[in-house]
């Protein structure tokens, strides 16, 4: 149980799912032909044209699977295409499921971000519950590697920095997507990246024990698939897996069974990126290297760092570029750290010596006019004020008390 049950060969898959549930893919479930009559196609409980509450029309089932089936729908109301995706009938009368339905419409509406889909609202029709969220008209990011094997090593680091910063966008709302992989990770048709199904997403502080294994094994971290814990550092884990498919084409264990990846994922090995591919970037395999450390200590403290990390990573400058605003955490980790050589720093050392020295001297000349002494002795100076006060102010007496000082600085 939690996450550790399931047929192998969809291991890219939540555990729980039969078929790819993502918005954004084909409406012919696996196995049937395009070719093949319309009786042999699943259509699912809607057909084509049916028009629901008198606002949803139904345009194709997009998938299906353990926790729901997705449909393309065109909003009549606002003349857009959306993905509804309802709760499976047997599932219709369990409390719990209900509430996870409806805890990832609040998770995912608290991630606003373009490298997130966006999940609009829940709602209900004859009994049948669905939420509403972005329709994605692209494949999701395991077909694309089914079918293109890998990208280019520029593609790929584009990829992953939209990645990066999808996910820091849900943690820096607390949101834990504890899911990441390729199937749940969607290409547009202009080449976007957008993270998709948010599920089996909670709030970090709110995951409970029984909680902790519900993913997929194969992308899950050592500390999530013993169910110890999961934090920001286990979806990181994930993203390390998906850098290591994204830049090499091949999955980080290979395994012809679940018990052999088990057995892999047990042993606590840390895969040597770098063996996968020979031409593979060291800079991109040391980053990937980082993710997939056993102790979620040694990985990177944030996404943010993946993207700093990968070969020319800015993530201000990837902000600027997705249309948003910079946070503060995304400027902060916009420095770098480098190093200089020994006798350059000597240089620049000695040049501010120097110029603290003539500083103090050019000081020093500039307020010389506070050092200048009286010119007049003391009394003459207090005479000579009584005087303007008796002549200019008319005051005719003798002051009670009066006080003066004066300091000789030469």
């Amino acid at each position: 149980g939690g996450g550790l049950t399931g047929d192998f060969d969809n291991r890219y898959l939540p555990t729980d799912d039969a078929q790819q549930i993502a918005p954004g893919r084909g409406n012919v479930p696996p196995g049937d032909s395009p070719a093949g009559s319309s009786s042999s196609i699943d259509h699912g409980r809607f057909l084509p044209g049916t028009v629901l509450s008198d606002r949803y029309r139904i345009v194709g089932m997009l998938g299906q699977g353990g926790m729901g089936e997705v449909y393309r729908a065109d909003d009549l109301e606002l003349g857009q295409s959306v993905a509804l995706k309802f709760l499976p009938k047997k599932l219709a009368d369990d409390p719990r499921a209900l509430e996870r339905f409806r805890g990832e419409v609040r998770l995912a509406r608290q991630v606003s971000h373009p490298n997130v889909c966006r999940v609009y609202d829940i709602g209900q029709i004859d009994g049948q519950w669905f939420l509403s969220m972005e329709y994605v008209d692209g494949e999701d990011l395991a077909q694309l590697l089914t079918r293109i094997g890998r990208f280019n090593a520029e593609r790929a680091t584009e990829l992953a920095r939209q990645l990066c910063l999808g996910l820091q966008a849900a943690h820096e709302q607390g949101v834990l997507h504890r899911d990441l992989k390729p199937a749940n990770v969607m290409i547009d048709g202009r080449g976007k990246l957008l993270i998709t199904d948010f599920g089996l997403a909670e709030i970090n502080s709110q995951v409970r024990d029984e909680d902790i294994r519900a993913g997929t094994p194969a992308y899950m971290s050592p500390e999530q698939l013993a169910g110890r814990e999961v934090t920001e550092r286990s979806d990181i884990y994930s993203i390390g897996i998906i850098l290591h498919e994204l830049f090499t084409g091949k999955p980080v264990w290979q395994a012809s069974s679940m018990a052999e990846l088990l057995e892999q994922r047990k042993s606590g090995s840390v895969p040597d990126s770098s063996d996968s591919l020979s031409e593979l970037d060291p800079i991109v395999a040391r980053v990937i290297d980082r993710c997939l450390q056993p102790d979620p200590a040694m990985r990177p403290s944030s996404a943010l760092s993946v993207v700093a990390s990968l070969p020319g990573g800015d993530p201000l400058a990837a902000a600027l570029a997705a249309g948003e605003l910079p946070s503060p955490e995304v400027v902060a980790a916009s420095g770098g750290t480098g190093s200089i050589r020994i006798a350059t720093a000597v240089s620049l050392l000695a040049g501010i010596l120097v110029a603290l020295v003539v500083i103090t001297y050019v000081a020093k000349w500039r307020y010389s006019v506070n050092h200048v002494g009286v010119v007049k002795p003391p009394d003459v100076v207090v005479d000579n004020a009584r005087e303007i006060i008796r002549e200019n102010l008319g005051y005719q007496y003798e002051p009670k008390d009066s006080a003066c000082d004066f300091v000789d600085r030469m």
